[in-house]
């Protein structure tokens, strides 16, 4: 299900973050990333702006802290402890709880294609590289026989 605006309605302004516009936005690596397998945060994100520079925000629904680097976020995420878990739509803007269905939106295609791959993978263990991890082993096993020696 997709959410679309309504025809008499303009589409959302485009975010702007310290005066610039945002390009992109994507959660940002934590130190433990390599190029080999990227470990994203959960709660900040990297923020492309349109003169070409990057900034880290928290990834809290309208939340704006911003800073320098992904770990000058970290101390301000514990500002949303005591936040409740469920968010009041109640109180929002229009526009905001549309965003948000945007996002969850998101999410949710998100969350379906990464369970088909991992149902995916998960199936080509068990049909293709089991049955062949378990044919080498005998193989193997069967070497082993052969090449001891005879008593």
């Amino acid at each position: 299900m997709t959410t679309m605006l309504a025809p008499e309605e303009a589409p959302p302004s485009r975010v702007k973050v310290n005066g610039l516009e945002v390009i992109e936005v994507e959660f940002a690596e934590t130190p433990l990333s390599t190029p080999d397998r990227p470990v994203r945060f959960k709660q900040i994100v990297k923020i492309l702006l349109e003169d070409g520079s990057v900034t880290y925000g928290c990834a809290w629904a309208g939340c704006g802290f911003t800073g320098k680097t992904a770990i000058a976020v970290r101390p301000h995420l514990k500002a949303h402890k005591s936040a409740p878990d469920a968010l009041d739509v109640t109180a929002l803007p229009v526009g905001e709880v549309l965003e948000l269905a945007r996002s969850a939106q998101t999410l949710r295609t998100d969350l379906e294609r990464t369970t088909r791959e991992r149902d995916r993978l998960s199936k080509s263990l068990h049909e293709e590289w089991k049955p062949r991890a378990l044919a080498a082993e005998r193989q193997l096993n069967s070497i082993q026989r052969a090449l001891a020696p005879v008593r």
